[in-house]
């Protein structure tokens, strides 16, 4: 790798524009004002950059840095079809947490091995970066830089391409890509190596052949969508990748040794569900089931009350505990909501795992919990239930309070936070419709801060509760003695709400009442009353 090609991985790389050109006047010239990426999917000529003239045809990238004058000249009659992507590049200045514009990192001019695979990528970023969606184009902006570092990564190596890598790249493109038509012919292609060489090195480091991979992620999503859904079988064939339903329910069956139905009758009616983390443990209680396994530890105290369920972790699951509880369905939650970890991967070979997106609002998780073990209907009933008793509430807090703010403050060991506008925040600010000290609205889940930004906030009210708490003993009196520590000092002292007498304190409760659940946000409704109406404030 020559030096400057090692510099590219400090810049910073912001997308600006994406334009696809499917036709264009045999000769064009042009100023940029942007680093401009162009990637030829079908064309021939040539393209003179700032006077230097290099041959054109498909497969072939260039890039050039803003103030280059391109001139493009294609042949006559000859299709073009080609992107121009147009970005920001910022390189560090010497100074800390300073960045420039970036000095010229081309012309480059490329020959991509793994070109179908670029190629998926830019039509990703196309589709992302012109949608409505600001996710959709934030995502759009780690997908184009993904893309850079491929073709950095493959200019800095040569032209002989790294088998490990290729193959790891078509694992990739799989994993994400699984519901399209997919071939072994395509993924060779990506991976720049004839398809029986690349399916023998595929064997090799993966142990099954591509497309016998390709099956079980089609497999595994569909375990997914017949417990989460009720679509037809047709529908989720189509939608992981299966032509038909008959050959998807044959493959399927191959897999798990069951019908696509009888699978779904062995989850929803059975027993013996392990859950992997807290929230879904509340939900599950929440519609009167107590799990077969689950991680089990007194930062939520509701665990502790479980007497039939086997422990497989205090913190984290212990895959050799998991394994022996034998469960028929693991229930696990994870902040990917697109490719699983090493670790789910192994939970699968324990027994069918549902993935619960992190990101996903409580109310969808309870409903998505309910349909998994057919409890539909006493969700819908729990969830009416839990409305009413809100609004209940809310007016008669909201009576006595008036406009005044509420401020959520964490406490843990040498730590501090305020939440936002989940966990207990979605049942204040979100179910009660408390009001929102200014800045907290900025703030998705949760921030840390010092006493001395306390005063920021203006709270009229605090409520106090638990930070990280993880439940052992240790971090019980560490807690203790924070919350002792904070009422001695000075900058605490001086906080409107503690000067008005109107702090309340659940810090004793560790997370019962700031875990992410259906359980715990019922439970905080009838302490929100019981606090908020009371003179219960320290």
């Amino acid at each position: 790798m020559n030096t400057r090609d090692q510099t590219f991985p400090s810049f910073l790389y912001k997308l600006q524009d994406i334009q696809h050109v499917r036709a264009g006047r045999s000769s064009s010239r042009q100023e940029m004002s942007y680093h401009t990426l162009l990637l030829f999917n079908k064309g021939e000529g040539d393209i003179a950059i700032d006077g230097m003239t290099y041959p054109l045809y498909c497969q072939k990238g260039f890039m050039f840095a803003p103030g280059a004058v391109m001139k493009l000249h294609m042949m006559s009659g000859a299709p073009a079809d080609y992107y121009v992507i147009r970005f920001l590049a910022l390189q560090p200045s010497g100074t800390p947490d300073c960045y420039i514009s970036a000095q010229a990192i081309g012309p480059q001019e490329w020959i991509i091995p793994h070109f179908r695979f670029v190629m998926d990528m830019v039509e990703e970023i196309e589709r992302k970066h012109h949608g409505n969606s600001v996710w959709d184009q934030m995502r759009a902006n780690i997908v184009f830089q993904e893309m850079l570092m491929s073709l950095f990564q493959h200019k800095s190596r040569g032209p002989k391409p790294d088998v490990e890598q290729a193959v790891t790249l078509t694992l990739h493109h799989m994993e994400q890509h699984y519901a399209s038509d997919i071939s072994r012919d395509k993924l060779a292609e990506m991976a720049g190596m004839s398809a029986d060489y690349y399916s023998r090195m595929f064997k090799k480091w993966i142990g099954k052949s591509p497309i016998e991979y390709l099956t079980d992620i089609r497999i595994n999503h569909a375990k997914q969508a017949l417990v989460l859904t009720r679509d037809s079988f047709r529908s989720i064939a189509h939608s992981v990748g299966f032509s038909d339903e008959f050959y998807f329910s044959r493959k399927f069956k191959a897999a798990t040794g069951r019908s696509p139905s009888a699978f779904v009758n062995t989850i929803r009616y059975t027993d013996k569900i392990a859950s992997l983390k807290h929230l879904l443990t509340g939900h599950l209680v929440a519609l009167g089931i107590e799990p077969y396994a689950a991680v089990i530890n007194k930062a939520y105290p509701v665990t502790e009350g479980f007497r039939n369920t086997i422990s497989v972790g205090a913190v984290q699951p212990d895959l050799e505990k998991l394994m022996s509880a034998r469960p028929d369905l693991i229930l696990t939650c994870e902040f990917r909501d697109f490719e699983k970890s090493k670790k789910e991967k192994l939970y699968e070979q324990i027994a069918p795992t549902v993935t619960v997106p992190f990101f996903q609002n409580w109310r969808t998780h309870f409903q998505s919990i309910a349909r998994i073990v057919g409890k539909d209907a006493e969700a819908a009933e729990w969830l009416e239930r839990y409305e009413m008793k809100a609004d209940r509430i809310a007016r008669k807090v909201r009576q006595k309070l008036g406009g005044e703010s509420v401020l959520i403050v964490g406490v843990g060991h040498q730590k501090m936070c305020v939440y936002g506008q989940r966990n207990v925040g979605t049942v204040l600010y979100g179910d009660l419709k408390l009001t929102m000290p200014a800045g907290v609205e900025e703030i998705a889940h949760y921030r840390e801060i010092t006493v001395n930004e306390l005063h920021e906030f203006d709270a009229d009210r605090i409520l106090l509760t638990c930070y990280r708490h993880y439940g052992n003993a240790c971090e019980e009196q560490a807690i203790q003695q924070e919350c002792l520590a904070l009422w001695r000092s000075p900058e605490w002292q001086q906080l409107k709400a503690v000067r008005s007498g109107a702090v309340h304190d659940m810090c004793d409760s560790r997370h019962l009442y700031t875990c992410y659940t259906s359980l715990s946000h019922d439970l905080l409704l009838d302490k929100s009353f019981e606090l908020l109406l009371s003179d219960s404030s320290k």
